[in-house]
């Protein structure tokens, strides 16, 4: 698969205000894979919080999944966030625009919906709303049919390194 047209002035605005980085492209594949093992294993991470009553570590397990699975489509451009604040929203940022049509779970309302409410699971916020059963059952629901979406991809047509 050659690299999403859609969102590639996205990446480049990202690219040009260093919130991404380009990375070695010849490891990109088995990143990528390795990437979306991790987030595959997290999901049963958050399948066995849910099941024990822990919603909030179920719902961030599950938002770290979907993020990993969203991360794995960077790394196979050869691209990362970079590190510190706000690059979680900068891997939303890029892979919202690059394949919200193509896997509509990483369309950008879901992905914000996931971050603000992983951050009040993370970060206790009495002023937050409460974070019930059934919101981490979504979030669990939403991060597996990504995280399967997104490795069917890198495996049957991954795409290209972002020129």
């Amino acid at each position: 698969m050659a690299t999403p047209t859609d969102g590639r002035s996205t990446i480049e605005y990202l690219l040009g205000r260093g919130r991404l980085e380009r990375i070695d492209g010849k490891t990109a594949g088995d990143s990528a894979a390795t990437i979306i093992g991790r987030a595959a294993r997290r999901l049963l991470t958050a399948d066995g919080g849910l099941n024990a009553g822990d919603v909030e570590g179920a719902f961030a397990a599950a938002y770290d999944a979907y993020r990993m699975a969203a991360e794995a489509l960077l790394i196979r451009q050869g691209l990362r966030a970079t590190g510190g604040e706000g690059s979680h929203m900068t891997v939303e940022d890029a892979i919202s625009a690059e394949y919200a049509k193509q896997i509509p779970g990483l369309a950008k309302p879901t992905f914000e919906r996931l971050r603000r409410t992983r951050h009040s699971a993370q970060y206790f916020d009495p002023s937050s709303a409460e974070i019930s059963p059934e919101d981490s059952a979504w979030a669990l629901s939403t991060a597996r049919t990504v995280v399967e979406a997104v490795g069917g991809l890198l495996t049957t047509d991954p795409p290209d390194l972002f020129e």
